[in-house]
Order: C-alpha cells, then structure tokens, then sequence
C-alpha cells in the first residue's frame, strides 16, 4: 500500500468546483463527492484509532427541539497528523474552488477549526434529526470513514421525505451553512441525522469556527 498524499490535484479541484455549483442551486442544501483514495482512509482510520473517545450527551435540545445522540464522540479532535493533512486539503480546495466564482463561502479564507470525530456502534440508534448551529457559518464537511449507516436529509422534523446522502468511504458530503451563497436562517442549513447503523459507523466532522459577532 501506497503512502497517503492528501495532494491538492486539478482534479479534486474541478470535482470540489462542480460540488459547489450543486450545492449553489436554489433547491439544494447538501451533495457529496469522490474525494479519497484508500491509502487516505486507511490513514484516517489509523489516525482515529489512536484518540480517546466519550460517550455523547443522550439528549441535547435547543429551542424546544430535542434530539438523541447514540454514539462516542472525540471532540475537539486534534487537528494532526492524517487529520491536519485533510483538514488543509479541503480548506485550499474549497477556497481555489471559490475563485473567481463569487461569495459562495462569506469567509475566506476557510478555516475548519471545529472538527469533531463520531464513533457509532452496529445497532445505534444515531443520531437525530437536526440542522447545524447557525454559528457556523459557510459550508460544513462529513467524512465517513467505516461502517454501514444512512446519513439522510428530511423535509421536515418528523422526518418526512427522508432521501439517503451517498457518504460511503471514499466520499465526502458538503452541507450549505449560514451565509452560503447568500443564504440566511434556517432555511441556509439542511435538516440531517443518521440512522440504520447496522455495519456501525466512523465519521469525521468539520465546521468553520464559530462566528464572533
């Protein structure tokens, strides 16, 4: 096996371009891409192995809505090692992928300051459905690494309309955060959760840092 790269190619560039003409579109709050190669997860893996991890608070709510989280939870997670490499990878493809195409993103440059890793045991129940904080603002970063689940989006909180995000290994999903294109409110940031973890689940999380203001 080959050593892991984490190069910003033209190629991952063009692919990261079309992502977030995708993601532009007025009806579209998420997408994902090809973006890893195996030599790249394999030292993502690696990199999760060696961090400690808790078990997340059962239950948060925010303004009345409450939602469940059954999984172990490194945050922050250390930006080092594989982690540091990817987090700059997508931070200089997100914003060589922005040039000359506006203010898709509201701060530039990206900073992915907020990183969190999600550990899902074979038979969790997930995680609810819920949007990210409106403190975050841009553009925010799944990174499946293992296992088996369904990572969906919804029309609503009861979760009607569910449709699956395709965030097998290899891939990762943006999801459009405040300020993205011009967005505001709820309406910027697209209701998601995980369930059907039959195969367990190991996932990274990337957020910009939240906004001061």
């Amino acid at each position: 096996m080959g050593e892991a790269s984490f190069a910003m190619t033209s190629g991952r560039v063009g692919s990261m371009q079309r992502a977030l003409q995708r993601l532009a579109r007025l009806d579209t709050r998420v997408t994902s891409l090809a973006f890893l190669d195996q030599e790249e997860l394999s030292a993502l893996r690696a990199e999760a192995a060696r961090q400690s991890f808790r078990m997340a608070t059962p239950v948060i709510e925010h303004r009345g809505n409450r939602v469940r989280q059954d999984f172990e939870v490194c945050f922050p997670a250390p930006r080092s090692g594989a982690f540091d490499k990817l987090a700059t990878l997508l931070e200089d493809s997100i914003m060589t992928a922005c040039a000359g195409r506006g203010q898709l993103v509201p701060e530039l440059p990206i900073d992915l300051a907020d990183f969190a890793i999600q550990r899902y045991p074979a038979g969790s129940d997930g995680i609810g459905i819920h949007r990210d904080g409106k403190r975050y603002p841009g553009i925010v970063v799944i990174v499946t690494l293992d296992g088996i689940s369904r990572l969906f989006t919804c029309d609503d909180r009861d979760g009607n309309n569910k449709r699956r995000i395709d965030d097998r290994p290899g891939r990762i999903v943006l999801l459009s955060a405040e300020g993205f294109a011009g967005r505001q409110g709820e309406g910027a940031r697209p209701l998601h959760g995980v369930d059907r973890v039959t195969g367990g689940r190991l996932s990274l999380g990337f957020r910009c840092g939240p906004a001061t203001s």
